[in-house]
């Protein structure tokens, strides 16, 4: 796109030259010609004149309606334009202003903050060479590690697996040399899905097989959403709350993210490096199951990432990934929790009695959210000795994790994000504070005890 950049001396020229931008064709007008024979010399095309001169335009302008963008005194951008009018009157015309005065630009003429371009530009530019800065200290950390685990939480979840992944690359490593592992399974049937489909081998493994790596790093999780004991963590990087200090060499924790996968794009795309189509599919996935299709939680730099990856994915392996195959299992869980939900304020309840996995929990809690009337969905059920709570909201009201914390934290784990939380409380500790653990009495006193904290 032929342009014309306007500016006494070379600023502009620095400023764009190296942009990199095939589309410009710029040809900049300026006062010194010191400044003409810099620009020229690095291949560019210049013009020197007085900016308050008609000529100058004449020999700039070819048809008249190039886009013109201004770089010079408030107190001088009204004769430029004036000049500029009487040779191109409708050409458009950018004027950068050092300071903010509303109207303070020609009639016609677009105005430019520099504070804008500061928010557009600069500080991005200064975020990316700080995660540069990270990823490098991280790489450095790992380089004479001979074999690296990366540890996701017991049940994986789409973010996790794709935070793995993409730690993987940034590190250089292949499976072997990097394995993801987790103590438990991954039960939730889009996740295994996800990792079938994307070839994402995921191991798992037992505590005392830890002693056989020489360097541990997290991802999605923290140490202490373990039961097992960690006697070293190299690395942690998640956007949970920190629950309880990290003790680890390294971290990076921005519970204002909406993903972890968001961070992981954030590094890859500081140090250039190249996303395959199965990586971006994975953190795509990753980043769209933790904020709900960035409708939950989700941040500008959601977005960002989310844009980035969008662009390089496999859509069709993702629409597969997004509708696997459900049991028949599953639908008579979710035909159980039907029947037994009842509505008390706003609030759907729902116990589904034992579960054949926690994730299922998770997933109806999503499904009863859509309740004609519901701003919150309360869904649990029992499985392998744990009770699991899955909450969820509108997002427009009490934080999830605050409730959560409330209602449950004195009795297991407890809490999350503003619109979704969790609890997983053992059996074992519900009889000891609370009795029956009937799945009558866990209903019950599951009501109460939410309904308590939703007050309070």
């Amino acid at each position: 796109m032929r342009c014309i950049l306007a500016c006494p001396d070379d600023f502009l020229w620095r400023l764009v030259a190296d942009s990199g931008e095939p589309r410009l064709d710029p040809l900049y007008l300026v006062e010194s010609a010191r400044a003409r024979t810099r620009i020229v010399q690095r291949g560019g095309e210049a013009l020197t004149g007085d900016l308050e001169r008609e000529g100058l335009y004449r020999r700039a302008f070819r048809t008249g309606h190039e886009p013109v963008l201004l770089a010079v005194e408030r107190a001088r951008q009204a004769r430029i334009v004036a000049a500029i009018r009487r040779v191109a009157p409708d050409a458009p015309i950018v004027a950068l202003a050092e300071d903010r005065v509303p109207g303070g630009e020609p009639e016609g003429v677009i105005g430019l903050a520099m504070d804008a371009v500061t928010e557009r530009f600069l500080e991005p530019a200064l975020e990316r060479a700080l995660t540069r800065a990270r990823v490098e200290r991280v790489r450095a950390h790992f380089a004479s590690a001979e074999r690296v685990l990366i540890m996701m939480q017991d049940d994986p979840d789409p973010d996790a697996i794709a935070s793995a992944l993409a730690l993987r690359a940034v590190l250089g490593r292949n499976k072997t040399a990097a394995p993801i592992a987790t103590f438990g399974t991954i039960t939730r049937p889009e996740n295994r899905a996800m990792t079938r489909i994307l070839e994402i081998d995921v191991e798992q493994i037992k505590p005392r097989a830890l002693e056989e790596y020489d360097a541990l790093a997290m991802v999605d999780a923290q140490p202490s959403f373990f039961e097992e004991t960690f006697e070293r963590v190299d690395l942690v990087i998640d956007h949970h709350p920190e629950e309880a200090p990290v003790r680890a060499i390294l971290k990076d924790l921005r519970p204002g993210y909406g993903a972890t996968a968001t961070i992981l794009t954030e590094y890859l795309r500081a140090i250039d490096a190249r996303v395959s189509q199965r990586l971006a599919t994975a953190l795509l996935y990753g980043i769209k199951a933790d904020t709900q299709h960035l409708e939950r939680g989700a941040t500008r730099a959601d977005l960002e990432a989310f844009a980035y990856v969008h662009a390089l994915a496999n859509h069709s392996a993702l629409r597969r990934i997004e509708r696997p195959d459900l049991p028949n299992e599953a639908l008579d869980v979710l035909a159980r929790g039907i029947a037994g939900r009842h509505v008390v304020h706003g609030v759907v309840f729902s116990h589904l009695g034992a579960v054949a996995y926690p994730e299922l929990v998770a997933q109806f809690a999503d499904f009863f959210l859509q309740v004609e009337g519901a701003e919150w969905s309360v869904v649990s059920g029992t499985v392998h000795g744990e009770l699991h709570v899955s909450v969820r909201n509108v997002g427009w009201v009490r934080a999830a994790g605050d409730v959560v914390r409330h209602a449950f934290g004195d009795l297991g784990s407890a809490g999350g994000h503003r619109a979704m939380a969790k609890a997983v409380i053992r059996l074992r500790d519900w009889r000891a504070r609370e009795g029956d653990a009937s799945p009558e009495a866990l209903a019950r006193t599951i009501v109460a005890r939410f309904t308590r904290a939703l007050r309070t």
